[in-house]
């Protein structure tokens, strides 16, 4: 059975018993390091786990066991708490914290401010997802897009300056809205990638939420992620 070593934050392993077993009789595994295997419910010590080591005349200085290469780690789970009973999760989340605000209070803001908050957020949100699981996203600059071609669409409705075309402040909205769910879904698609194939915790958006509560629905899974992170528990979706 596979078996995780944590040394002061930073995740080795998982190594086969027989060479976790090894390491530690060769010092390179300290009995103060931690260690984690499935089916336990916390973590322990390595001496906990192994027992005495036994005295070796001439025994190596310990070092730090060499990591394997980054795409071969395998998870291992928090400090905080036992793999969850969702998903049995054993991910060591990464420190990088998505917006956390309550989905209830973006509203609550976004009220008290007639929409400015909301305008302000949905860049907390794509600006996230682009620095922390997807460099390549494009979200913010749809937003971008958005929010221009608004308040652009605004200023022609209420000014009346291009009264021979009456219909283009209106089509500047329309293309306001489709940016904004251009952004939304692309959002949503680096989501369900990143916390499928590198984070997996089994990340489902549905895409008719999305469509109806774009920036709420996925602030409540930001939420979720966020206190995955803090506590190694995820709350079922």
């Amino acid at each position: 059975m596979d078996i995780h070593v944590n040394r002061n934050g930073q995740a080795f392993g998982p190594y086969e018993e027989s060479e976790a077993r090894a390491l530690y009789a060769r010092g390179n595994i300290a009995v103060t390091d931690l260690v984690w295997r499935n089916g336990m419910a916390e973590w322990q010590t390595a001496l906990q786990m192994f027992g005495e080591r036994a005295a070796q005349p001439g025994a190596p200085p310990m070092v730090s066991p060499p990591p394997l290469p980054p795409q071969q780690v395998s998870p291992v789970p928090g400090y905080a708490a036992p793999p969850s009973s969702y998903g049995q999760q054993t991910v060591v989340p990464q420190q990088d914290l998505p917006p956390k605000l309550h989905w209830a209070l973006v509203l609550l803001f976004t009220v008290l401010t007639f929409g400015i908050f909301a305008v302000v957020w949905q860049f907390f949100q794509s600006m996230w997802v682009r620095r922390s699981i997807d460099p390549q996203s494009n979200a913010t600059l749809y937003l971008i897009g958005s929010v221009a071609l608004a308040i652009v669409g605004s200023v022609l409705e209420a000014a009346s300056v291009l009264s021979n075309a009456p219909g283009l402040d209106l089509l500047l909205q329309v293309l306001s809205y489709v940016l904004f769910f251009c952004g939304y879904y692309s959002m949503r698609r680096s989501m369900i990638d990143h916390y499928n194939n590198v984070e997996s915790i089994g990340l489902t958006l549905s895409g008719v939420m999305t469509f109806f509560f774009s920036m709420l629905y996925l602030q409540y899974h930001m939420t979720r992620i966020a206190k995955w992170k803090q506590t190694g528990e995820i709350k079922p979706q």
